[in-house]
């Protein structure tokens, strides 16, 4: 499985997770100031973007781990440009992060991951 595949993977079961916990559906691989938004859902009133991180094990560290300050900071950009462009600037804003394990599908999910600057 090459990363493409392992990417879009992840990605189905974090969404699945997230559908399952009540979350709707807005968006998926937005890109924009240089970065790429995994997921965007809505809990409730709150618009939350989400980085998924998929690995087999824990051999290169946690999906966690590799959500680093820069990648942060991309993230942030490109989620306040998804705000503008939808109308939805005004409305509460989370950042999640969302781990897979692709052995066994076991999904860890990280509320308010980070925070805007």
């Amino acid at each position: 499985m090459n990363n493409i595949e392992r990417g879009k993977r992840g990605e189905y079961a974090a969404l699945e997770y997230l559908l399952k916990q009540g979350y709707v559906y807005r968006d998926r691989n937005f890109r924009a100031a240089k970065c790429e938004i995994d997921l965007i859902v809505m809990d409730g009133d709150t618009l939350v973007f989400v980085e998924v991180k998929a690995r087999h094990g824990s051999e290169y560290g946690t999906g966690r781990e590799a959500v680093t300050a820069a990648k942060q900071r991309n993230i942030i950009k490109a989620a306040q440009i998804y705000a503008v462009n939808t109308g939805l600037i005004d409305n509460f804003i989370r950042f999640d992060v969302i781990e897979v394990d692709l052995d066994t599908l076991q999904v860890e999910h990280i509320i308010d991951a980070f925070r805007l600057n």
